[in-house]
């Protein structure tokens, strides 16, 4: 068998004689297993930043990995479609940090892409971020850098990826940022 197929036949005799074919799925596809990856990023970043108090089932958080599947993949690069989400969500934890009674819904309204008020009614916010990078780059940089952070993290945990993005944090002097991108790698590292 290959290396790169990802199905194994499997065949047994059932009781009538008859062979029957099972096709069992031993391994994900390199893209499949990128995808999943980048889901629990968004995730924990998303529960890190806005819910960082609360406790999810794992029913719970699938539903809000299945919420945010559909943010993900309405883009053509899933890459930059996950940076994207992730500076969306820094927007967000900074807009209801700036001014007292501004709250997040609950996860299962603002993951939902049909909700205004959610991740969805944050798009407009990074169109403006991005017009003002056209003419001032650092503009918002700390939230690219966080971005950054947690994709190179999430495509190759380890401690020098951890450190590089904390020091560059750190540099910049985004505190907020810093202490939601300590929570997202300790979920990352030891959440299952």
């Amino acid at each position: 068998m290959k290396t790169n197929q990802k199905t194994q036949v499997k065949k047994q005799r059932t009781t009538n004689g008859k062979t029957k074919t099972t096709q069992l799925n031993l391994f994900y596809q390199p893209h499949q297993l990128k995808n999943e990856r980048l889901i629990e990023g968004i995730w924990n970043a998303a529960h890190g930043a806005l819910w960082p108090h609360q406790d999810f089932s794992s029913k719970e958080k699938e539903e809000f990995k299945n919420l945010i599947v559909l943010h993900l993949f309405k883009r053509k690069s899933t890459t930059q479609a996950f940076i994207e989400l992730v500076e969306r969500i820094c927007l967000a934890k900074r807009y209801v940090s700036r001014k007292r009674g501004r709250y997040i819904s609950k996860p299962q309204d603002w993951l939902n892409i049909y909700y205004p008020l959610g991740l969805a009614g944050t798009e407009g916010w990074l169109e403006r971020v991005k017009e003002v990078r056209a003419d001032v780059p650092d503009y918002n940089k700390g939230i690219k850098i966080f971005a950054n952070g947690i994709l190179k993290y999430t495509e190759t945990p380890s401690q020098q990826v951890f450190h590089k993005y904390r020091r560059q944090l750190m540099n910049e002097k985004q505190f907020d940022l810093l202490q939601i991108f300590n929570n997202t790698i300790i979920n990352l590292q030891y959440n299952n």
